[in-house]
């Protein structure tokens, strides 16, 4: 019997945990220059600087939200965007384009 109501206990904490919301997602701004565009496959790729709380500065491919957002940005490009971070993952939102790359002669 005691076993019984330890499945019972077992079955309950698991259907709790189960059925709680996920935390809400984290915003983290971000200054970043464009490395690479992959449109298709809506991914971006960005050297940036740190990002307080979160993670130091580095070279990192990100889901953007909204591909129509990276249609038009190219390698060198600078972008701001808001990183947003929900059950592990990330993706790019409200990107901002703030300068072009320098024209090559």
């Amino acid at each position: 019997m005691k076993r019984f109501f330890s499945i019972i206990a077992l079955a309950v904490i698991a259907l709790s945990v189960a059925c709680q919301p996920p935390p809400p997602a984290k915003h983290y701004p971000v200054q970043a220059e464009v490395i690479a565009v992959d449109a298709p496959k809506k991914l971006i790729t960005v050297k940036h600087g740190d990002i307080p709380g979160l993670m130091p500065a580095m070279t990192m491919q990100y889901v953007v939200a909204e591909p129509k957002q990276i249609a038009t940005l190219q390698p060198g490009d600078k972008i701001t965007a808001d990183l947003v971070v929900s059950e592990g993952r990330g993706q790019l939102e409200q990107i901002v384009l703030v300068s072009k790359a320098d024209a090559k002669p």
